[in-house]
């Protein structure tokens, strides 16, 4: 049981870190870097401090974790709409936000059911 928790929180600070390089590798294109630089920061820092094990400070609980989970998703998707006039820009906030969303999900989901 541990490890499968172990896993799961391997799985979910992956993805975090991921859309967080994804939305920070987007800069260089962007023609708003405000969107991409704002969400990946967050999203960087919420995976870097939450108690994880591919955390480098732990610092964040998880019950704070999950809330800025939530705030990235809705950020990317705000920011999708923002930035609808370059659709780039809005297919990559829209991507981050899906892709988050489901690690969300399924982080959830997976713990749910073992329970």
């Amino acid at each position: 049981m541990a490890q499968r928790r172990e896993r799961l929180g391997l799985f979910h600070q992956f993805g975090d870190y991921f859309v967080a390089a994804l939305l920070l590798l987007s800069l260089a294109r962007a023609e708003v870097p405000a969107w991409p630089l704002v969400v990946g920061v967050v999203g960087l820092a919420n995976a870097a401090m939450t108690r994880g094990p591919l955390a480098a400070f732990r610092r964040v609980s998880l019950g704070l974790h999950a809330v800025a989970d939530i705030g990235v998703v809705v950020a990317c998707l705000v920011g999708a709409v923002a930035v609808r006039s370059n659709t780039t820009d809005a297919f990559v906030l829209g991507s981050a936000a899906l892709i988050q969303a489901v690690v969300v999900w399924l982080a959830r989901s997976v713990d749910r059911a073992s329970q």
